[in-house]
């Protein structure tokens, strides 16, 4: 798990505060969901969420999707799929528009943009009041791939 400094507004913001305005109850699940993808800097899968929860907030796989979904639902989360089919999820951060993901299309690898691409180009397209941009993904061969197709 990588914290970077994108994601430094991501440690102040309040979980509990997120889930009251989204008319969701707040559950120990719920928060514990919450607030790993607020401070996990790459996009995560599913399956990533359930391995990295604490063992003591440790929810099963289906409890894992249905807050996804909900959190999906409400604007909380941004999802998005990936060359293979697999879906990622990251927290919808206020301040930080949709930006592109690098998606390895050999190993799967999703890697947020923004650390790589400033200024950013994309947000003249982002902030146009009458577009709605839900997804912005490149794809290629991340380093550790490249080197063994090589």
């Amino acid at each position: 798990m990588h914290d970077s400094p994108m994601n430094a507004k991501a440690l102040e913001f309040n979980a509990e505060e997120t889930l009251r305005r989204a008319g969701l109850q707040k559950t120990a699940q719920r928060l514990a969901v919450l607030d790993l993808l607020a401070r996990t800097a790459e996009p995560l899968t599913a399956a990533d969420i359930f391995q990295r929860l604490p063992e003591e907030q440790r929810v099963n796989r289906v409890t894992v999707y249905r807050i996804l979904s909900s959190y999906t639902r409400k604007g909380i989360i941004r999802e998005f799929e990936s060359k293979k089919g697999i879906h990622h999820y990251e927290w919808a951060q206020p301040l930080v528009p949709p930006h592109p993901h690098f998606n390895c299309r050999t190993c799967g690898t999703m890697i947020c943009m923004t650390a790589f691409l400033s200024p950013c180009p994309w947000e003249q397209v982002v902030n146009r009041p009458d577009f709605i941009i839900e997804n912005i993904s490149i794809s290629g061969l991340c380093g550790l791939c490249r080197q063994q197709n090589e």
